[in-house]
């Protein structure tokens, strides 16, 4: 059992640094806003701490980053942003 989670937390880390790899590949190409400035965003604009982030790139939704947002009431917001815009492309859960 111990193998079986230390290899699913490897893979998890992996897919961590494969999701960094391809953000800051894309930021060093100008092809997207850096983190620290998207996550200013949301913060001003979502009342709430970010607990996670995810960055995803797709043929019909270009860049995005996705972030987890815990509302000061307990609520759970995901919220997509465009990563080259910074605009909220999508947002689930209660503002």
């Amino acid at each position: 059992m111990t193998v079986a989670v230390v290899m699913l937390s490897g893979a998890a880390q992996a897919h961590a640094f494969s999701e960094q790899d391809s953000a800051r590949d894309a930021y060093q190409r100008g092809e997207i806003m850096s983190l620290a400035d998207i996550r200013r965003n949301v913060q001003r604009d979502f009342n709430g701490q970010i607990i996670g982030t995810q960055f995803r790139s797709s043929d019909s939704r270009g860049y995005v980053y996705k972030f987890r947002v815990l509302s000061p009431d307990g609520t759970m917001m995901s919220i997509d942003v465009d990563a080259r815009t910074s605009k909220v492309i999508g947002v689930k859960g209660q503002r």
